[in-house]
This record gives C-alpha cells, sequence and structure tokens, in this order.
C-alpha cells in the first residue's frame, strides 16, 4: 500500500488493526522497514521461537510496536530495502526470527519462502532458443505439482500440455471431498512462494479454498488452455530410434490416440490410487459404500447409521464433521493412532489480520518464514533413533518419549468423562511412526452419546452392515472407508516402459520404487516423477515446498538439454546406486525403519518408500544442485552415441555451451 492510502487511516484504526498481527513477525517487520536493529536488541528477547506461543510478548511492549508500526506507515508507507543474504540485517533478523542462528546453507531457502531470491523461476541463459520448439512435453496430471511444472514450462516458452483424467484442475485436492476435508498444515506455508495468498480465511484451510487456490494460480499464470480435461493415460512407451516417448491416451468415450513427447513429467503423485479392502459380501449390502478419496456427492449422513472403517488422517477429519448429524457413528479402528492438539487449528483468520497480511508486505514474508520455520522438521528430533536408548517401551529417544507424555496428556484431557477409552486409543508404537494427526475434535468426540469405537478391522459385509474381525455386527445405511491408499505401487495408473522394453514395474516390482532424488530413474530417458519415492514430508513441511523444489530440478534440466542441442538425458547407474544408498543408510537413523507398527510409509517388505530422510533445505539443496553432470545424455544424431556432461562440455562449440 502506498504512502497517501496509509495517510489516509486514523494511528486508532491503524493500531486497532495492527493489534491482530502476531507480535513477533509485526517486530520483525518493523526492523526491516527501518533496517535499525535496535529494536531487537530491546525486544527481541520475547521471541523464543518460530511459534506465536514462544513469543509471548508484555501488554506494553506489544503495544509501543503496533504505535511504532502505525506510525511508520503513516509517515513512510510500507515500503522495504530488498534483503540480502549477506547483510548484517538479514542475519540479525533471521537469528531473532527462530531464536537461533540460520546456516548459511538455509539462508537462500529463507529468501526463496520470502520471495526474495531470483531463482523462483529458470530463465534461460542467454535467449531462447529456436530448438526449443522441437521439445515439447507432456504433463501427466493437473495437480499443484503439475501445475508447478507447467508454470515453468509455460513462461520459457517451452511447448506442453497437461493431460488430468478429470473435468478441472486440483488434484486430491479436487477429488478429496469428503466432510471436513482439510489441510494440517499451516495456510500461510501451504501455498507457492512465488504466489503466496494473504487472505486464507482460516490458519488451516479447509479443501474448497485450497482447491480456488490452485484454480486461481492456474488463471494467473495462464496455463489454462494447455489442459486436456477427462483425458487419461493408458501408457507412455520410450521410442529410441526417435528418443521421443509415445503416449497411447483416451479422452472422454473417445477412441484411444497416440501422443509424443521429447519428455514426459508424471505428476500423479503417490496418494492417488486408494487402497479398500476387498471384503466378502460386498453385493449383500443394501446401504451406500465409499472410499474417502473417492466420496459420493449423493450421500447424505443426516439421521443415518454410519460405520466409518479407519481412524487416519481422512477419518479424523470425517468423523468429527459428521457426528452432530448422524444418527449414530461407529468407528472401526484397527489400530490406535496419535492425535495432536494444535494452538488454533480450529480457528479463522481475523479480518484485520487479513488486512495486514495483505498490506504490510514485510509482516506477510516473515509471518510465512516464521510459520515455515516452526514446521519445516520440527519433529526430527523425536523421529530420530537413539541406539542407546533404554527408555520406556514405545520411545525412542528422551525427545520422544517427551511428546509421547505430552501427547498422552492432551488425549486425557480431550477426552473428559470418557477416560475408559484412553486405553484404547493411546498407541503402543512410538509417536512418529505413522503419521502424525492434528485434532479434528477427534478425542471430544467420543464423548457424543451417538459415536462409538470398536476395536477390530471390518472383515465382511451383510445385508444390514458390517461384522468385524471379532465376529461383532454393526448396522449401517452407510459405510465409509477411510483406509488410504496403495502408496508403495507408484506410476500404477498406467503402463510405463522404458529404454530395451523395460517396463516400470520390471525395474520396481509391485511396491518398491526407487529414484534419484525420486525424480528420475536409470532405463527411463526424459522421465521425471513428481512426488516420487522417498519425497513425502515425514518430519513437518509442506508439499507446495516438495514441489516448488522439483518442478523448478526438472525445468532446469529441460533448459540445459535444449540450450546445449541433447535429445535426452538418463540419469547415471553409478548416480542413481550412490543416491539410493546414503538415502537407505540415513533411513536407517530414523523411526520409520524400525519393525514396529505398520504404517503406509513401508511397504510390505519393510523398506520405506514414501518418506525422505533428508531435511527439507537438504533436499532443496540437492534439487538444486543437481546437473546434467549426473546423466547420461544423448544428441539428435545417433552416431554421436551416448557421452557424459563431462565430454559434452569438450563436444559442444556454442556460446550456451561456454556460459555454464
Amino acid at each position: 500500500m502506498i504512502k497517501a492510502q496509509f495517510k489516509s487511516m486514523s494511528v486508532a484504526e491503524l493500531t486497532r488493526k495492527l493489534a491482530s498481527a502476531e507480535t513477533a513477525s509485526l517486530l520483525l517487520a518493523l526492523v526491516e522497514m527501518t533496517g535499525d536493529t535496535a529494536s531487537l536488541d530491546r525486544w527481541g528477547k520475547w521471541i523464543q521461537g518460530p511459534t506465536p506461543i514462544n513469543a509471548e510478548f508484555p501488554t506494553a511492549e506489544a503495544e509501543e510496536i503496533r504505535a511504532r508500526v502505525a506510525d511508520l506507515l503513516i509517515e513512510r508507507g510500507a515500503q522495504t530495502e530488498r534483503l540480502s543474504e549477506d547483510s548484517e540485517l538479514f542475519r540479525a533478523l533471521t537469528a531473532a526470527a527462530t531464536d537461533r542462528v540460520i546456516p548459511d546453507a538455509e539462508k537462500p531457502l529463507v529468501l526463496k519462502e520470502m520471495g526474495l531470491l531470483d531463482e523462483a523461476f529458470v530463465d534461460w541463459g542467454a535467449v531462447r532458443p529456436d530448438r526449443a520448439d522441437q521439445f515439447p512435453v507432456v504433463i501427466i496430471g493437473a495437480g499443484m505439482s503439475g501445475i508447478a511444472t507447467a508454470i515453468h514450462l509455460e513462461r520459457m516458452g517451452i511447448p506442453f500440455v497437461v493431460l488430468d483424467k478429470n473435468d478441472e484442475v486440483g488434484g486430491t485436492w479436487l477429488v478429496n471431498t469428503y466432510p471436513g476435508c482439510g489441510v494440517d498444515i499451516a495456510s500461510h506455508y501451504f501455498s507457492f512462494s512465488f504466489a503466496p495468498k494473504s487472505d486464507w480465511s482460516r490458519y488451516y484451510a479447509k479443501q474448497p479454498e485450497i482447491l480456488a487456490y490452485l484454480k486461481d494460480i492456474v488463471r494467473t499464470f495462464g496455463i489454462g488452455e494447455k489442459i486436456e480435461f477427462r483425458t487419461t493415460v493408458q501408457s507412455v512407451s520410450y521410442e529410441e530410434a526417435t528418443q521421443e516417448w509415445v503416449l497411447e491416451i483416451r479422452t472422454g468415450d473417445g477412441p484411444a490416440r497416440t501422443m509424443r513427447a521429447k519428455v514426459v513429467v508424471s505428476g500423479v503423485g503417490a496418494l492417488s490410487t486408494p487402497s479398500v479392502p476387498e471384503l466378502p459380501g460386498r453385493g449383500e449390502f443394501r446401504g451406500k459404500v465409499c472410499h474417502s478419496a473417492e466420496w459420493d456427492p449423493t450421500i447424505d449422513v443426516t439421521g443415518k447409521k454410519v460405520v466409518l472403517v479407519g481412524n487416519g488422517a481422512s477419518a479424523n477429519q470425517i468423523g468429527p464433521a459428521i457426528a452432530p448429524d448422524v444418527e449414530r457413528l461407529t468407528v472401526l479402528q484397527r489400530s490406535p493412532q496419535w492425535v495432536n492438539g494444535v494452538t488454533g487449528y480450529l480457528d479463522s483468520v481475523p479480518e484485520d489480520e487479513k488486512w495486514v497480511l495483505s498490506n504490510l508486505p514485510a509482516y506477510e514474508r516473515w509471518f510465512r518464514v516464521r510459520t515455515m520455520l516452526s514446521m519445516n522438521d520440527i519433529m526430527r528430533p523425536a523421529a530420530t533413533v537413539d541406539k542407546n536408548w533404554d527408555g520406556p517401551e514405545g520411545t525412542i529417544n528422551e525427545a520422544n518419549e517427551k511428546l509421547r507424555e505430552r501427547l498422552i496428556g492432551y488425549m486425557r484431557s480431550e477426552l473428559g468423562e470418557r477416560q475408559d477409552l484412553l486405553d484404547q486409543m493411546v498407541p503402543d508404537f512410538p509417536p512418529m511412526m505413522k503419521r502424525m494427526l492434528r485434532d479434528n475434535g477427534w478425542c471430544r468426540m467420543f464423548g457424543r452419546p451417538n459415536v462409538e469405537l470398536v476395536t477390530g478391522a471390518a472383515s465382511r459385509f451383510t445385508e444390514n452392515g458390517i461384522v468385524d474381525e471379532h465376529g461383532r455386527q454393526h448396522e449401517a445405511d452407510v459405510i465409509i472407508f477411510a483406509t488410504g491408499f496403495k502408496a508403495a505401487r507408484m506410476l500404477s495408473s498406467y503402463e510405463v516402459v522404458g529404454r530395451d522394453g523395460v517396463s516400470i514395474r520390471d525395474v520396481w516390482g509391485e511396491e518398491d520404487p526407487r529414484a534419484y532424488l525420486g525424480l528420475t530413474v536409470t532405463g527411463f530417458p526424459n522421465l521425471f516423477i513428481l512426488y516420487g519415492p522417498n519425497t513425502n514430508i515425514g518430519v513437518g513441511g509442506s508439499i507446495f515446498f516438495q514441489a516448488e523444489a522439483q518442478s523448478t530440478c526438472i525445468a532446469r534440466l529441460i533448459r540445459d538439454m535444449i540450450e546445449r542441442g541433447a535429445s535426452s538425458a538418463e540419469v547415471r547407474q553409478d548416480v542413481f546406486e550412490d543416491y539410493n544408498r546414503r538415502l537407505d543408510q540415513e533411513m536407517e537413523t530414523l523411526i520409520w525403519s524400525l519393525p514396529v507398527g505398520t504404517t503406509w510409509y513401508r511397504n510390505s517388505k519393510g523398506r520405506v518408500t514414501a518418506n525422505m530422510p533428508w531435511t527439507s533445505a537438504d533436499y532443496w539443496n540437492m534439487t538444486r544442485s543437481t546437473s546434467l553432470d549426473d546423466f547420461v545424455v544423448r544428441y539428435p544424431d545417433d552416431e554421436r552415441g551416448t557421452a557424459h556432461a563431462d565430454d559434452i562440455y569438450r563436444e559442444l562449440d556454442s556460446d550456451v555451451a561456454r556460459t555454464h
């Protein structure tokens, strides 16, 4: 907002709006706007960490900070000097924001999340080469990762098309419409760093608002016309003679057709194929059945008897959302889950705070960064195995034990008069083994007289309901399966055949996917995978962050192939094997590798296929630093055969090559 607009407001009005702001982030904005770190020397001591609950400012100090910001806005507006990574001001601000010194390797990441790093998009080394016109890309899936990749290609002028089986964009945020569907990552970090949303209605948004954001991004960046909806991919096969991918696709009820591309980017993700138990008697049941990821909008649970099979993240949202409306809700719990309370999880964002976020850019930047730093890898200490630990059973280290005690205390307080359920609801496995659930009112829900918790897996259908593994029958008008996805069987919705006629199933089997950086596999040139093997975040972070890291890396590799006249790039076998060796070694230090409990993070053989062992900063830096040096590169001229990128540098005689 320009200076004149602030001048039209009274000090009282400005101060009232600023009172809704988080004081620590407002202090950081004040220091950024003035460039004077003396305010940090005076008030920074009240910041004890990146979360609001760790920044309790005395009333008088908070009021003075707000008054100073109000005076500054009226005097000169909200403009600031651009922060740089090596400035003393940036060092002081980041240290105060988190109550720790930010490592040098993380500083560019902080600037990126503030929208102040020029690496947000990939640019050509000089001018756009004409050969970019002959390098078409197909992106499969119009979810957040596919959208991010499309934005890069659109900006670079690389021809592309996005194929999506649905009628609209959004991916998982389009198809998951079950009651209560929402995010368990704070809204103000659950967005692209290059397109932050400042007017979220809730601190933890629900599905309709997230979907609206993704649709708005597609409109803003003008990629909607490049998306073909209602189009399914049946197979993708690599043709070595032309060094192209051949896709067999079908739009709607039309005939199958062929599409060719130099590059295929799979954005179908790991959580796209629902896992539904194959129970006998399905045809006998007279009521309605659906999986949470395939919600039937015609279902009305009002006054109905509902059986909810499962108690994971989706069930945790569905149950409390429908409990007030149903006649009876029966929850079939195969194993307990850890439930964590989060300050502000169910709260709406006040209108005045939305105004501050929208009109004070420095505040919005620091609010986002503090949100990021309060989430990225925040639970890693509790997930790291201490091999010398001999503490209580169900714990892996001191931090894990303290977390367990805190969670039990929270669940006990939420159960109220239903303390008889505590033993059924407290897991015997350590916290962090499975995905930690944000409490949507799950524990309190069981205090309702119409809600019952049943320990036991579903066994079979009957005409009037479902029978659990102990033979108990539960009447139902509606049965909802909140039973997750076939996460380990990645790239399962279409056939993938690479070089030498080798199928991805030949390499991965049914459920053992591996990839370099989770992005690409030896034997499959110019095939990239978004949200691929071992890229899920298990210790806190945002999948938008991952989508940016991966899409930027892919766009950079495509750019380098085009600029260097290359036709294809295939990750070197030694690079692929070394990366996965290091990944497995690092994974052994974390809780998910322990043979305790069950989790979708592991396949049936016990190997972790979903989560990454790296910190978010480490992974981001890995994707930033990868280059064609890590690939075997081929050229259109068959006589040139294959070459490593080191050889290419010597062979190419062009200004473009010399600039890299």
